[in-house]
């Protein structure tokens, strides 16, 4: 019998890619996939998350990419022997939960654990570049992100895409981004935080950037300093990184540790201007990075840029390399 995995949130951009994926990767067919979402639909036979708990109990895997309130829900009814993968925030900064990218960390999957977070797609994509220079002492990160319309949704890239196509003038919707993204950059559209939080005047993106990629990298008092914007591109992010290590490195040497690293793809060919971009990242697993260079006046300063796609190492493809990680140790513990 075929264990049951349920895809919450199916019929979204994250939901659709990890179906994708399971596909390409020969596993959809190895289980049950029982598709959910907040309401049934019987045209889609999908499951309805408020109508049918008892098939979800049903379910070995569940893998949500629907709301933080739906990963709370579906937490709290966790037995023993089912496992959550979440996409949302509910679980990121949770100390009994990994927030995990398995180039990084994946010992920290468990059989023993229950939920696994799948981190903030800025964060996941920054930290596979930070990742290998960690062997040099990371003292300081400074990012300015550049972020696509597909973090915000199918709604959020509709938006986009008719904006696009309109006269500069035309009046259309903004609900999703506050202003007009189309031939614009805009300040991320997450909520500015107050003098009542913690780091007033970062918006909620921001901060979860710096929690988050602490977190990964168990760098817990790293100085992370962050501006989170929004451009016209459909689903890449694109980064641009400074970095204070400890101990100096030759930009030969950043070169070769790229190349050499699982999940990176090295792009830096200064000669054709030719470096990491959005439309080159969308679709790949990789993380790009290149723009690779030295600051003229601090020999342990290191500038560099990487772009992402946030549907996949951002989002479904981590999600998904958590699973088969999952997998994998279940295995081992069953023999």
């Amino acid at each position: 019998m075929r264990d049951k995995l349920a895809i919450i949130g199916a019929s979204g951009l994250v939901g659709e890619e990890f179906i994708k994926i399971l596909k390409e990767e020969n596993k959809f067919d190895q289980f049950e996939i029982l598709k959910f979402r907040r309401n049934r639909n019987e045209e889609e036979a999908e499951w309805s998350l408020s109508e049918d708990l008892d098939k979800l109990r049903e379910c070995k895997f569940i893998f949500n990419a629907a709301s933080s309130e739906a990963a709370k829900s579906v937490g709290a009814l966790l037995r023993d022997g089912q496992y959550l993968i979440d996409n949302s925030s509910a679980y990121r900064m949770d100390p009994s939960v990994p927030l995990v990218v398995p180039e990084i960390n994946a010992h920290l999957i468990s059989t023993t654990q229950k939920i696994f977070a799948n981190p903030n797609c800025t964060a996941a994509i920054l930290c596979m570049s930070l990742h290998p220079l960690q062997k040099f002492g990371i003292k300081q990160l400074i990012v300015s992100t550049y972020q696509a319309a597909s973090g915000a949704g199918k709604e959020g890239l509709t938006e986009l895409r008719a904006q696009l196509k309109a006269d500069k003038g035309a009046t259309l919707s903004t609900n999703v981004f506050g202003y007009r993204l189309g031939g614009n950059v805009i300040s991320h559209n997450s909520a500015v935080r107050g003098s009542d939080k913690e780091a007033p005047g970062f918006n909620d993106e921001e901060f979860k950037v710096i929690e988050e990629t602490r977190k990964i990298m168990n760098l817990p008092t790293l100085p992370v300093s962050i501006t989170c914007v929004r451009v016209p591109v459909e689903r890449a992010h694109t980064e641009t990184v400074v970095l204070d290590l400890e101990q100096e490195v030759s930009v030969e040497e950043l070169r070769k540790i790229y190349r050499d690293q699982a999940g990176v793809k090295l792009v830096d060919e200064a000669a054709k201007n030719y470096f990491p971009m959005p439309l080159e990242a969308e679709g790949k697993r990789e993380v790009l990075v290149g723009r690779l260079r030295k600051d003229p006046t601090l020999s342990q300063r290191i500038l560099f840029m990487i772009s992402g796609d946030q549907l996949l190492k951002g989002a479904a493809w981590n999600a998904y390399q958590i699973f088969e990680v999952l997998l994998q140790k279940i295995s081992i513990a069953e023999r």
